[in-house]
């Protein structure tokens, strides 16, 4: 089985961590999060197309939450599509 940081995003084989050896998060902790924050967190993922998929549901659900966080990724992103997606759903 695969698992995944969710806050640095390393993969790792066949190994469950409670903590992240490589940059020291609490996963289980993690685990305990709501649905939002967990979204709002994949918007640091190191892939282009998981934080536009993010950028979508956040849209879809109307999350009022996401909104300085999209501002954020706008500001601060060097992909012109995630930007443009970013600030278009700032007007939630």
């Amino acid at each position: 089985m695969r698992y995944y940081c969710p806050s640095c995003w390393k993969d790792y084989w066949d190994k469950d961590f409670e903590i992240c050896p490589g940059c020291g998060y609490n996963i289980k902790a993690h685990n305990d999060k709501d649905y939002v924050d967990k979204l709002l967190n994949a918007l640091n993922h190191r892939a282009g197309e998981v934080k536009h998929w993010v950028i979508m549901i956040l849209e879809q659900r109307k999350e009022k939450r996401a909104i300085p966080y999209l501002e954020k990724l706008a500001e601060d992103t060097d992909d012109p599509s995630l930007a443009k997606a970013a600030k278009g759903n700032c007007k939630n």
